[in-house]
């Protein structure tokens, strides 16, 4: 498996939990704002191994709340993803917390992961992924359905880049979004970074977007 990184700890990837941070490499995605852009298609890395990763969470086993594995896009390591997460639940913690970030486009991975998933974030990006993907939509909307009704604990992440999260659309982002049975959202500041625009919403514009879902009986935060 291609693990580009590790974060020993962190209070800021899981939810009220102190956990280790992974990073894999490779996605499917190219957003122009992407933080891990170096990952989308890299080279000349060398990866770190499932065993230096298992060892390392064994020893801290007693410290950390679980592990975060983020990317790029975790997913598209399939099946090696899932025989590594049935590893860490096996030989480090069967209580381990899991929490994995994906961008919604491989649900049928996700599916196989269920029982071993205790948080799931799923980014929601734009109402136009042919900007940034080979995927629509429709693709998205749907996978994010079919992974939030698993009943993993979740949320979606709307980064608030404004070439993509576009404030004429916001009415009709909340609408999709509540159509598919969304209950709690994150919407986070864009920090400029790789190929994104120099512009920013002020945090006005974001509780206004915030204010939206909370209409629809949504649970929306700023992060």
């Amino acid at each position: 498996m291609k693990i580009a990184s590790l974060i020993k700890s962190s209070t800021v990837d899981y939810p009220g939990k102190i956990v280790a941070t992974i990073f894999l490499a490779g996605c499917n995605f190219d957003c122009e704002f992407c933080q891990n852009y170096e990952l989308i298609s890299p080279t000349n890395i060398e990866y770190i191994s499932e065993t230096e990763v298992i060892e390392f969470l064994k020893k801290r086993k007693n410290l950390l709340d679980g592990i975060c594995i983020s990317g790029g896009e975790p997913t598209l390591q399939g099946k090696e993803l899932v025989k590594f997460i049935k590893k860490i639940k096996t030989e480090v913690r069967e209580d381990f917390l899991i929490k994995l970030d994906t961008n919604g486009s491989n649900a049928d991975i996700v599916k196989e992961l269920k029982e071993y998933l205790d948080y799931i974030a799923i980014d929601f990006k734009s109402l136009d992924y042919s900007k940034f993907s080979n995927f629509d939509i429709k693709e998205i909307l749907n996978n994010i359905k079919e992974i939030i009704e698993l009943g993993i604990d979740y949320e979606i992440r709307i980064t608030m880049y404004p070439e993509y999260i576009k404030e004429e659309d916001f009415d009709k982002i909340v609408e999709k979004l509540n159509t598919i049975g969304v209950k709690k959202i994150y919407l986070q500041q864009y920090q400029h970074a790789y190929k994104g625009v120099e512009e920013y919403y002020s945090l006005g514009t974001l509780e206004k977007f915030r204010k939206k879902f909370e209409k629809k009986s949504i649970d929306a935060e700023i992060r």
